[in-house]
């Protein structure tokens, strides 16, 4: 122990596998980018039941103290902002959790579904990290923010990893994608426990889950949300690259 790191006897680590999940992500490929109203897919059973539960326990109660609650029009009931306390007394199994979602697995991963190969993570969770919302809590339809200021990066792929102890598609809470003109809702995905959401980002991407949570006292709709980003490409940039210059 060097004072610089935590001991965590009662943790069992666990890593991605590489391959299967590059397999799964090129399997899911032609399903995202076909996708309406906007790429994206779903992916069930990505951590097993097991892992997923343990993560589901573990997720920060509403009693957590760092939580920031929002209650607008736009939002209410609505728990987030726990990366502006550097995810503090957040349960290791969470923050091991957000650690593989930037690491190089997930990220070859994300680049076999959506077929990009210039996926940026943000280690920050700038916005995203663990979210809840509460019973009677709401999200209104929105595009997401586009652009990573202080790093200059475009914003391209959300994901969406869902983590309820238990959940029943009564209570509503399904993630909504609408139309262009939002008009319509197109498709519905429900926000049960080991499921994942990959969507493209876009300025008419619509999405939310509008109507509140009819889930009773004691159940939370719980996600933890991670940004990937891209940088803009400008004619040029690369005509001084080189490799290493010895001496």
């Amino acid at each position: 122990m060097t004072g610089l790191i935590r001991s965590h006897p009662a943790f069992a680590p666990w890593s991605f596998d590489r391959a299967a999940l590059v397999a799964r992500g090129r399997a899911a490929h032609a399903g995202y980018r076909d996708a309406r109203p906007f790429p994206h897919v779903v992916i069930d059973g990505l951590l097993g039941d097991a892992c997923s539960a343990a993560l589901a326990r573990a997720f920060p109660p509403p009693s957590h103290p760092r939580w920031k609650r929002r209650d607008h029009v736009e939002q209410r009931a609505r728990l987030g902002q726990l990366q502006r306390a550097g995810f503090e007394d957040v349960a290791i199994e969470l923050r091991w959790l957000l650690a593989e979602l930037t690491g190089l697995a997930f990220l070859d991963f994300l680049g076999a579904v959506t077929g990009r190969r210039d996926l940026i993570a943000d280690p920050h969770f700038t916005g995203a990290g663990p979210l809840a919302t509460l019973p009677g809590g709401h999200l209104a339809l929105h595009a997401d923010f586009n652009r990573d200021s202080a790093r200059h990066l475009d914003r391209v792929v959300t994901a969406l990893y869902y983590l309820p102890t238990t959940w029943d598609d009564a209570w509503g809470g399904a993630l909504e994608l609408w139309d262009r003109a939002r008009t319509r809702r197109e498709v519905a995905i429900a926000p049960r426990r080991d499921r994942l959401v990959v969507m493209a980002h876009g300025d008419d991407h619509w999405h939310g889950h509008p109507t509140p949570l009819a889930c009773p006292a004691g159940h939370v709709r719980q996600v933890v949300a991670a940004y990937y980003y891209a940088a803009r490409a400008v004619p040029g940039d690369d005509d001084g690259a080189h490799g290493a210059i010895w001496a």
